[in-house]
């Protein structure tokens, strides 16, 4: 399998049995929801004036990224799960890049919920699906481009 994915500049399935779902990507390529705008309604005029000179600020996005862990044996994949927990369970943020969008989105860690665990038919794989609940604080502070 080759990779598409990187945390933190490393390589995500070689690093840490890692592979993004590609439903995952609908949250990441939309765009930010803006903030509204201000406005005021006169009670002696119609509809209301809209600021329309400030420039836009966005929301922050809360979302989540569904992913597949996969290890050898139950030893590897429980030694990837740990890696992987330790490369974004942090206060920081940690940088993912998608190669298949050319973005590298910066994510707050907010948990990991598994969705589905399975002993893979192929030489005995570990398989474990799993949804990671990341908050993008700043949704246009993005890279684009490899």
């Amino acid at each position: 399998m080759t990779n598409k994915w990187k945390i933190n500049n490393v390589d995500a399935y070689a690093t840490y049995g890692l592979a993004i779902k590609r439903g995952s990507y609908n949250d990441i390529m939309s765009p930010p929801t803006p903030r509204p705008r201000l406005e005021h309604e006169f009670i002696d005029a119609n509809g209301a004036q809209v600021d329309t000179v400030s420039p836009l600020t966005y929301e922050p996005r809360r979302y989540s990224v569904k992913i597949i862990l996969v290890g050898a044996n139950f030893t590897q994949f429980w030694q990837r799960y740990n890696a992987l927990r330790t490369a974004i369970d942090k206060p920081a943020s940690f940088a993912l890049y998608v190669a298949d969008l050319g973005i590298t989105v910066n994510l707050l860690y907010e948990g990991m919920k598994c969705t589905s665990k399975s002993r893979s038919l192929r030489g005995g794989k570990v398989v474990a699906e799993y949804e990671l609940l990341v908050y993008e604080s700043n949704p246009v502070n993005r890279t684009y481009g490899a």
